[in-house]
Formats: C-alpha cells, sequence, structure tokens
C-alpha cells in the first residue's frame, strides 16, 4: 500500500468539542496511526496570538504531519489515519485574528491550503460544558467556531458526519461512516473555503 492510497478522516469542530479524545479513540478503534494538531503546540510553544506567516507555517507543518503519518500508515498495510484538525481551522484562527488582512499573500496560501480533500470529514457538536484548559478562549468564541464550520461545510457541499454525544457514541457513529465510505463513493467532496 502507498501513502496516496490511504484514506484521511478529519475531525473538524471547535475548541473543546472532543476532537482530540475522539481521534485518539478512533486511532485505536481502526488500528491506525492519528495527526496531532501542529497549531496548538505551536501556541504553546509562543503563548501568543500567531501571525499570518505563523499560521502558514502551522498548515503547512500539519499537511506534512499527515502525509508522514500516511506513509507510516502505509508501510504498516493501515488504510486509514486520523487527523485532529486541518488547515480549514488554521484558516478560521487567521480570519478570526487578522480579519482585516484577507489579500495577502498568507491568506492566498491559507485559503488554498484550506482546500485539502478529505475523505471523510466529522464534525464534533459542542455538546457538552466547555472545558477550560489554559489554551482555549471561550464557550462564546467555541460557538462561532462551529457556526462558521457550519458554513463552510454547507457552502461548499462537504456532507459531514455530524457526532454528539459520549465518546462510545461518536466513536459508534464514525465507524459506520467508514464503513459507508469502504463500501461508497468518498464522503468529502473537494471543498473550496470562503
Amino acid at each position: 500500500m502507498t501513502a496516496a492510497r490511504v484514506r484521511r478522516l478529519a475531525l473538524l469542530g471547535g475548541e473543546s468539542s472532543g476532537k482530540t479524545t475522539l481521534a485518539r479513540a478512533l486511532a485505536d478503534a481502526l488500528a491506525t496511526t492519528w495527526v496531532p494538531e501542529y497549531g496548538r503546540q505551536r501556541w504553546e510553544e509562543l503563548r501568543e496570538t500567531l501571525s499570518l506567516d505563523e499560521l502558514v507555517a502551522v498548515a503547512r507543518t500539519q499537511i506534512a504531519w499527515e502525509d508522514e503519518h500516511a506513509a507510516r500508515a502505509a508501510a504498516q498495510g493501515h488504510g486509514w489515519i486520523v487527523c485532529d484538525t486541518t488547515p480549514l481551522t488554521t484558516l478560521q484562527y487567521a480570519l478570526h485574528d487578522h480579519g482585516g488582512a484577507h489579500a495577502t499573500a498568507a491568506m492566498t496560501a491559507l485559503r488554498a491550503m484550506a482546500r485539502r480533500p478529505y475523505d471523510l470529514t466529522v464534525l464534533c457538536e459542542p455538546d457538552f460544558d466547555f472545558v477550560q484548559d489554559g489554551c482555549r478562549r471561550d464557550d462564546g468564541f467555541r460557538q462561532a467556531q462551529h457556526a462558521w464550520t457550519l458554513q463552510q461545510l454547507a457552502a461548499h457541499g462537504v456532507r459531514a458526519v455530524a457526532v454528539r454525544g459520549s465518546v462510545a457514541q461518536r466513536l459508534q457513529a464514525v465507524q459506520q461512516a467508514v464503513q459507508q465510505a469502504l463500501g461508497d463513493a468518498p464522503v468529502l467532496s473537494e471543498a473550496e473555503p470562503g
């Protein structure tokens, strides 16, 4: 198997919506690897709002990590990797934190990377209490992130699997979608985020 044949399962959702917990559980259930969120790691290193150039580097690193994990999964004979985030989320932070900079080369690069297609997209609902871990903003921001992501998915015809409830309930819903994706055409169409 080659890395190009490894399917990519992407998790989207606001802060504190269970993406990392679900990514780990899915990787275990699918006996594969999961790709951590580089943007969070970078923010923890700097502890400040990331510049547009830094956000471009975050998106590029996230893609590189996906490719590395896909190669590792292929070498081990695994058909999927689980991505804790995508460059679409990086674009969202760029628009929120640097909204007036829409015409810059950095923003153009981010928009291009945010169009990266995935074989299955999962949207984690913010259906439990917000958990502040020292890195996150607040529940209002989480709700705004969720609404923006819904708008982007709808605007670009991406059929995402929305998951809610316990980790076990979310895991079951995604496993059913994975089985459907294996039997049908890819669940995700190529999107062009706005």
